[in-house]
């Protein structure tokens, strides 16, 4: 009995695409109606959802909004509440330092007040970042 090749032999082109990233063979054409145009959903599917902030998130720029005005208000509001209080303290003594110094110690206190704002950025997206991930917050 002699072997039973499939109807179009061996050795044939794939009717399949070519993996990302690789060039198609010549002469290949995708089946019609296999995929959508770029851009286009498929058939039956709307547009994905854009999800909106999870409740419990803190908003970056609100917690830098208040470290501006007060060093130590962004990490109360991050619910950090001893380090806002090490802020506010030091933050408070930096500055009558520097105003009883006739202004000399701004060099430590500026940078001090412009970490604290930073910290209070970077502290918010970390929480945000810990309450999608666990659903519960980090501290």
């Amino acid at each position: 009995m002699a072997p039973q090749y499939p109807a179009g032999g061996y050795g044939q082109q794939p009717t399949y695409a070519p993996p990302p990233g690789y060039a198609a063979p010549p002469g290949y054409a995708p089946p019609a109606g296999a995929y959508p145009p770029p851009g286009q959903y498929p058939p039956g599917y709307g547009q994905y959802p854009a999800y909106g902030p999870m409740p419990g998130e803190k908003s970056a720029a609100l917690a830098l909004i208040l470290s501006l005005l007060l060093t130590g208000l962004g990490q109360f509001y991050n619910h950090e509440i001893s380090k806002g209080v090490i802020f506010l303290i030091v933050g408070i003594l930096l500055s009558a330092l520097s105003f009883f110094t006739g202004f000399l110690l701004c060099v430590v206190s500026v940078p001090f007040w412009i970490y604290g704002m930073y910290d209070a950025y970077t502290r918010a997206n970390h929480y945000n970042q810990a309450l999608r991930a666990t659903g519960r917050p980090p501290w």
